[in-house]
């Protein structure tokens, strides 16, 4: 289970400046030095004090955050004490001291609302809802970023408008709502963008927005797409010299490292942060860093140094408020005690029966934090790693309830229709982006037109001006012309891959859909009832590897031919069985093909072998044969799909509209759109055919050969 490392902004300022840690520190203290007298002025200088110190020194902090406070009472000046405890209340956050930062939030709150400064009350709002969200309450997280939200978006306050944005992605994206997560970081991204570069406002947000938007994606396992977001955030945090943004992108980037299976450079990655945080005493980010450094060590196969910074983790996170951490390092730990070898055991001196007891003892903590907060994907990664600590004690039945209750579970967090609805908000952004830019380059020339004009109708005469307007409108014109034309490609562009787009998540769903999986299920759950432990475990794992083997495959617009042909050769295993062996197969590939390089769209045979299986050989009498040849023909690939089933009725005038389905499923007229898109958008010759042979049906389809290299 890996951490969020998600960086929150606190929005707490009163004015438009945001003072820049060190150096504005010390500028702040000689002029606290050069006024001895006692006013607002040095109250003011006193509360900017506190919030500089606030990730240098948040103890200092808290002294100067009492003097202002006592001379704010001594004045009786309300809108500055308010202040002075907020800021107290951002030291006491720094600390992780949550339980009194919110104290001072909610009397900072009350004085704000008597004296009628909603700005104050909205800022007080934002920043309990932080308060919130570090105790894993992420309704009343959403609840009070949603209120400041309103009021800063009513008073045309962009700067918070933007953080706020940024907060309420965070709630959503630990509610599991990936899609408005993403639509606010987005909306954020392009708010502080358009305000150009500023490291003291705008700078920092561009990076949080940048890092967010790659946790969403390492979230749903768009690996490449999360490391160029956060090596976009890694290059701004360093322009902008910010150590904490900089810790936390490395170990976000090192999360992304180690899911792809590169733990060596993850470490190299997670030392470097856990040093900045360290240097800067950062405490939840060093107790991310160690969860994650356990993480990488886990999946080096060094259990005995991935129990001891797990079991660190766990004891910094449990003296926090932030219960799903609290539980996500226990699923770890749970994972990591599943993973050990017999030498891991002999060191830990633990026998295996005892390490099966803390495994479960830590999931079912876990399961009871995850159903608390109701957080879903928690809940989620809880009942996969008991399932799999079920099968490994050989509890069939207690792993197949957990499987499907985690399949369940995992839907709910996020189905096919999601990700797409994912992948149409950024292409809607990009190209909204890409309008911008058109616009603004029309705009310049248009202007530079115009200036032109007015230079020169001083000195030239009223036929001479006019003409200058008349060649003005025409560059313009033409300019307008040249901005429509390029936009209209620019939608031809997205509209194409959006069909892309959608046809492939059709073509998984068509796959995968949910009578296949209940049918499956119900064949492991009837081995398991007749006590046949051999076929349900055998079965079991066929169907967890074509599960994870399809859903992997389909993160890819091309895969390798020996993944898919893999693949589909567990689906037919897995319906052979479940058919009592009705059919047998055959696979064969040219000898010229190197399956490892050739690459073609996922999931393109398997409706033809569906098709091949319910509609041929089941109705037979008797036992079928499917055949599945591949072979080379210059500069294409033909997939061949066969059987000797009852075949297509031949009478299709009479039949046409029974025939269009029982022999023309979705799963067909999908993979027709693919490959008419597949044309479109690589001007190819790809084609499919479908023949009635004397016994049985031959599908064909010709695709351009491409390679990995």
């Amino acid at each position: 289970m890996r951490i969020f490392l998600l960086l929150l902004v606190f929005v707490l300022s009163q004015t438009n400046a945001c003072w820049s840690q060190q150096k504005e520190l010390d500028s702040l203290i000689r002029a606290l030095q050069s006024h001895p007298g006692e006013d607002s002025v040095k109250i003011l200088i006193l509360n900017e004090i506190v919030y500089a110190y606030r990730n240098i020194d948040p103890d200092s902090g808290l002294e100067y955050a009492n003097q202002a406070i006592a001379l704010a009472t001594k004045f009786n000046i309300p809108g500055l004490l308010a202040s002075a405890y907020s800021r107290k209340g951002v030291s006491y956050a720094s600390r992780g001291e949550d339980s009194l930062a919110r104290l001072m939030y909610l009397k900072a709150s009350e004085i704000y609302s008597n004296i009628g400064n909603m700005t104050g009350v909205a800022i007080a709002n934002n920043n309990l809802g932080l308060l919130a969200f570090n105790r894993s309450d992420y309704r009343s997280a959403v609840d009070h970023h949603t209120k400041s939200l309103e009021f800063f978006i009513a008073a045309k306050d962009t700067f918070r408008i933007a953080n706020a944005m940024i907060n309420l992605g965070v709630d959503y994206q630990y509610l599991s709502d990936f899609n408005t997560a993403l639509e606010y970081y987005f909306k954020a991204l392009a708010l502080f963008e358009q305000k150009g570069n500023d490291p003291t406002t705008y700078g920092i947000g561009v990076t949080n927005s940048l890092a967010n938007i790659g946790l969403v994606y390492k979230n749903i396992g768009e690996y490449e797409k999360a490391l160029e977001y956060h090596q976009r955030a890694l290059e701004k945090n360093e322009e902008i010299q910010n150590p904490a943004g900089i810790a936390a992108t490395l170990g976000n980037m090192a999360i992304v490292y180690d899911l792809q299976g590169q733990p060596e450079e993850s470490i190299r990655l997670l030392q470097r942060s856990l040093a900045i945080n360290e240097e800067i005493e950062n405490p939840r980010g060093i107790a991310s860093d160690l969860s994650n450094l356990a993480s990488a060590y886990h999946r080096l196969k060094q259990g005995g140094k991935a129990l001891q910074y797990i079991q660190r983790a766990m004891n910094r996170y449990d003296a926090t408020e932030d219960r799903h951490n609290q539980a996500s390092t226990r699923i770890q730990a749970a994972e990591i005690y599943l993973d050990l070898s017999e030498k891991d055991l002999a060191e830990q001196k633990i026998s295996d029966r005892k390490r099966f007891e803390l495994a479960e003892n830590y999931l079912h903590q876990a399961l009871k934090i995850a159903r608390g907060i109701k957080v879903i994907d928690l809940e989620s990664s809880a009942m996969g790693t008991l399932a799999d600590l079920y099968k490994k004690r050989r509890d069939y039945v207690r792993a197949f309830n957990a499987l499907t209750t985690y399949m369940q579970l995992s839907d709910s967090v996020m189905n096919d229709e999601k990700r797409l609805d994912i992948v149409k908000k950024e292409a809607a952004f990009e190209f909204q982006k890409k309008e911008l830019l058109h616009k603004a380059e029309t705009d310049k020339q248009i202007a530079f037109a115009a200036a032109e004009v007015d230079r020169y109708k001083t000195i030239r005469n009223a036929i001479a001006v006019s003409g200058l307007v008349i060649l003005c409108s025409a560059v313009s014109g033409l300019v307008l012309y040249k901005r429509k034309r390029d936009a209209d490609v620019l939608r031809k562009e997205a509209n194409l891959n959006t069909q892309i787009t959608d046809t492939e998540m059709k073509a998984l769903r068509s796959q995968m859909n949910p009578h296949f999986i209940f049918n499956s299920l119900n064949s492991i759950r009837h081995y398991t009832a007749q006590n046949n432990i051999k076929l349900a475990d055998e079965y079991l794992v066929r169907f967890s590897l074509l599960m994870r083997q399809v859903f992997e495959n389909s993160d890819h617009k091309k895969v390798s031919l020996a993944d898919d042909l893999h693949a589909l050769e567990l689906y037919m295993q897995i319906e052979a069985a479940r058919l009592d062996n009705k059919f047998n197969y055959e696979i064969q590939v040219d000898e010229t093909i190197d399956v490892e390089n050739t690459m073609i769209p996922p999931l393109l045979l398997q409706p033809f072998v569906e098709n091949s299986i319910w509609h041929g050989i089941t109705p037979k009498k008797g036992n079928g044969t499917i055949k599945i040849n591949i072979s080379r023909q210059s500069e294409m690939i033909c997939c061949v799909v066969e059987d000797n089933g009852v075949g297509i009725k031949k009478d299709v005038a009479k039949q046409k509209e029974k025939e269009e389905k029982e022999y023309r499923p979705s799963g067909i007229d999908i993979t027709r759109t693919r490959i008419d898109l597949l044309n479109r958008a690589q001007k190819s010759r790809a084609s499919l055919y479908m023949y009635p042979l004397n016994e049985g049906t031959r599908v064909e389809i010709n695709l351009p050969l491409e390679f990995t290299f």
